[in-house]
C-alpha cells in the first residue's frame, strides 16, 4: 500500500487530456484544405489563398482570408461536409464586408503591385491613373488590391483613392479622357511653362473639366486640378469602344520602341514583354490577360511552326519549350507580329523594347528564337476567347457610361 497510494494520488490530480475530435486527423484536414486550393484557387496571381490550419483549445481551427465569393463558398460548404466540427474562421474580402468590385482608383500616373506589403519585394505588376481597382484589405500603410485583368498584389495606401458607391457612380458618369502620348506632363495653368501638376504615360484614365487655349482641364481620382496639351488626350469612348485594326495596333506598339526593361512592368516608363502586349491591346480596345503563358490560352491557334507566310500583323508569338510525353508546355516569352517577318518585344536581354526578325539574311535576326517558337495566336477577328473587348471587363464596365 505504501508504494501504491502515491501513484493512485498523481493519477487523481494529473491534468486532463487535450480534447479531441473523433475522426478529425490533421493531416487529413490539411489534405482537404490543399485540394481545395488546388482546385478553386490554383492561380494564385488572380486569386487571393491565405488560409491556415491550427490547433485550437477545443480541437481545430481554419483561419485566414479568400477573395472570392465562389472559392470561399466552395470551402465553407467542403468544411462543413466533411468536417463539421471545424471552427471555421474564414473571412471573404474586401474586409469592410461590403461585397463591392470596384472601390478606389489608382491615383498616380504608374503605381507598383507587389507580392508581399514591402517595397523590397517582387514587382508582380503595375496599374495606371484612373484604372478601377478593388482594395480587399489594409495594412500599416500597404493596400492589397486587385486590377481589372484579376492581377493581386500590395500597394502603398497613399498612392490609391477610397470611393463610395456615389462617387463610382460620379466617376461613371463623367467625361473622361485617355492620356495618348507615350509620356508627358500635366500643368498647374494652361501653359507649359507653368508648373507641373504630375507625369503622365500612355493609358492614363481623367476626368475632363473644361478647355481652354490648346490645354484641357482634368481632375484626378483624390479632385487635384491640372492642365494637359489637348493634343495629348482622346475621349476614352473612343479608346474603349473601338475596333481593333491591324496597322493600329502595329502603330501603337512601334511607339514603345525603345522603353526600358522592367520585370513586373506594365506602363510606358518601363515594361515586360506580355504588359508590352497588354498596353497595344489596351489602346485599341482590348483587354487580355496580363501574363505570356495566359495570353497563350486565348485566340485561335495559328501555327506551331516559326514562320511568317501564316502571319498577319497583330498576332502573338509565343516562345519557350513545347510540351513533350513527359513534361508539359512552358511558356516564358511573347512578341507581337509587325509584318515583313518581323516583330516587336520587350526583351529582357535587350533591356528595351526592340524589333527583330525571323528572317535570317535580316541583321535584326535572333538566332536562338526559332528553336524556341511554341505558337502564334490570332486575336483580331476572332471571337472573344480568353479576352474581352473593354466595356465587357467586369472593372472598366463599373467606370465606363452608358452609350444608350
Amino acid at each position: 500500500m505504501i508504494l501504491i497510494l502515491p501513484l493512485l494520488f498523481a493519477f487523481a490530480f494529473a491534468a486532463p487530456p487535450t480534447p479531441t475530435q473523433p475522426g478529425l486527423n490533421e493531416s487529413d484536414l490539411n489534405e482537404l484544405v490543399e485540394s481545395l486550393r488546388q482546385t478553386h484557387a490554383p492561380d494564385q496571381r488572380i486569386q487571393w489563398w491565405d488560409v491556415h490550419v491550427e490547433k485550437a483549445d477545443a480541437g481545430w481551427r481554419v483561419h485566414g482570408s479568400l477573395s472570392s465569393e465562389k472559392t470561399y463558398a466552395a470551402v465553407t460548404q467542403a468544411l462543413e461536409r466533411q468536417y463539421p466540427e471545424v471552427d471555421n474562421q474564414l473571412v471573404l474580402l474586401p474586409e469592410d464586408g461590403t461585397g463591392t468590385l470596384v472601390n478606389a482608383l489608382v491615383n498616380n500616373s504608374v503605381i507598383h503591385l507587389r507580392r508581399e506589403p514591402s517595397s523590397k519585394t517582387e514587382l508582380v505588376t503595375q496599374a495606371l491613373l484612373g484604372t478601377p481597382i478593388r482594395i480587399l484589405k489594409t495594412e500599416r500603410g500597404k493596400c492589397l488590391i486587385q486590377v481589372p485583368d484579376g492581377y493581386i498584389g500590395w500597394v502603398n495606401s497613399a498612392e490609391v483613392h477610397r470611393i463610395d458607391q456615389e462617387q463610382l457612380r460620379s466617376y461613371r458618369d463623367a467625361e473622361k479622357v485617355i492620356f495618348t502620348a507615350q509620356s508627358g506632363l500635366a500643368y498647374s495653368a494652361p501653359d507649359a511653362t507653368s508648373m507641373p501638376m504630375t507625369d503622365l504615360v500612355i493609358g492614363n484614365i481623367v476626368c475632363k473639366v473644361s478647355e481652354q487655349s490648346g490645354f484641357t482641364q482634368i481632375q484626378y481620382p483624390d479632385g487635384r486640378i491640372g492642365w494637359v496639351d489637348s493634343r495629348q488626350l482622346s475621349p476614352a469612348d473612343a479608346v474603349f469602344f473601338q475596333q481593333a485594326l491591324q496597322n493600329n495596333l502595329v502603330e501603337t506598339a512601334r511607339r514603345f520602341h525603345g522603353i526600358p526593361y522592367l520585370w513586373g512592368g506594365m506602363s510606358s516608363k518601363n515594361i515586360d514583354c506580355s504588359g508590352l502586349i497588354c498596353n497595344v491591346y489596351f489602346m485599341n480596345g482590348i483587354q487580355l490577360p496580363r501574363d505570356s503563358n495566359m495570353q497563350a490560352q486565348i485566340g485561335r491557334e495559328v501555327t506551331t511552326e516559326f514562320v511568317s507566310d501564316a502571319l498577319e500583323p497583330g498576332d502573338l508569338l509565343f516562345f519557350g519549350k513545347k510540351a513533350t510525353s513527359k513534361t508539359k508546355e512552358r511558356v516564358t516569352h511573347v512578341a507581337m507580329y509587325i509584318g515583313n517577318a518581323e516583330f516587336i518585344h520587350s526583351a529582357g536581354y535587350r533591356e528595351r523594347v526592340s524589333i527583330n526578325s525571323m528572317n535570317s539574311s535580316h541583321p535584326n535576326f535572333i538566332d536562338s528564337y526559332p528553336a524556341i517558337f511554341v505558337r502564334a495566336v490570332r486575336i483580331i477577328g476572332e471571337d472573344p476567347n480568353g479576352f474581352l473587348p473593354i466595356p465587357e471587363n467586369d472593372f472598366y464596365n463599373e467606370i465606363i457610361r452608358s452609350t444608350e
